[in-house]
């Protein structure tokens, strides 16, 4: 089984970032063998310092599928073209440069009038200021590759004129809960993981069916949620869903990292009552 989660909402707090909660989980399921991916629109340097906080090293789905990060010694995707990072870590490579992305953002802001307000134009502390980011945080999350965050308060309407016009451009726009993020067209959390899935059958010898479990919170997690064997959704900090209909989405009726632990046990529940069927 492998387990795909979103963040921010999900496995951590969305206000605190507290991992509390789900850190001793994802360690459990870990050693137990359960591979525990990251999917979210964060960087994977946001990624890579989480996983150092919850003590744990894992792969990494970033910046909305447009890459994933590998860690040293995983023999996953040995073939694709990736990056060689100096801990002997790589990060595949999905997406479009964020440099062709941020020349992207500058001729939208320009065509519609509009300053999208991304990260790269502002500083540390702006965005610290927006976020509730440490300082650290908010320069990693500025430190992006394939992607670029807009911090812009805009209508709905405007947002959807925003969205045609990178549709132009080969780009999607997605909000992510708090921002909206504008990365490849093409590149999306449910691609990435039934790429991952794909690659780890592969790179695992053994004649055995690999069962994936999605766990988000929000619309950005729909293609991660459609892409999955089973799929979780869990409450916002109001105690609703966000308005997503899926066919056999399970909600759980808790909020964020909560959830998150709720559909864990769920999850395991059904796999093993599965893998019983198929024995």
């Amino acid at each position: 089984m492998i387990v795909f989660t979103d963040l921010d909402g999900t496995l951590i707090d969305f206000e605190t970032y507290s991992f509390e909660l789900t850190a001793p989980r994802v360690k459990r399921l870990l050693a137990d063998g359960i591979s525990v991916v990251f999917c979210s629109s964060k960087t994977r340097i946001e990624q890579q310092a989480l996983m150092r906080t919850m003590g744990i090293d894992t792969l990494g789905i970033v910046e909305n599928g447009s890459g994933i990060y590998v860690p040293a010694g995983n023999n996953i995707f040995p073939h694709h073209a990736a990056q060689k990072l100096p801990d002997g870590s790589r990060l595949v490579e999905f997406g479009q440069p964020a440099a062709n992305i941020r020349d992207a953002v500058q001729s939208v802001s320009g065509v519609l009038d509009i300053d999208l307000r991304p990260y790269s134009a502002l500083d540390d502390n702006e965005i610290a200021n927006l976020t509730g980011l440490t300082l650290e945080g908010a320069a990693r999350a500025r430190d992006r590759d394939f992607s670029e965050t807009l911090t812009a308060r805009l209508e709905p309407s405007q947002w959807l004129e925003v969205q045609s016009e990178f549709a132009q451009h080969d780009l999607q726009c997605l909000c992510g809960g708090r921002f909206y993020t504008v990365s490849a067209e093409d590149c999306n959390k449910g691609t990435a993981l039934k790429a991952v899935v794909a690659a780890a059958a592969l790179a695992d010898s053994r004649d055995f069916e690999l069962w994936s479990i999605a766990i988000g919170d929000s619309f950005n997690d729909v293609d991660m949620l459609v892409a999955a064997d089973f799929a979780y959704l869990v409450q916002k900090s109001d105690e609703a869903w966000h308005d997503v209909d899926l066919p056999g989405l399970h909600k759980i009726p808790a909020i964020g990292p909560a959830g998150w632990l709720l559909a864990i046990v769920h999850a395991l529940e059904r796999g093993h009552a599965n893998q019983a069927q198929l024995d």
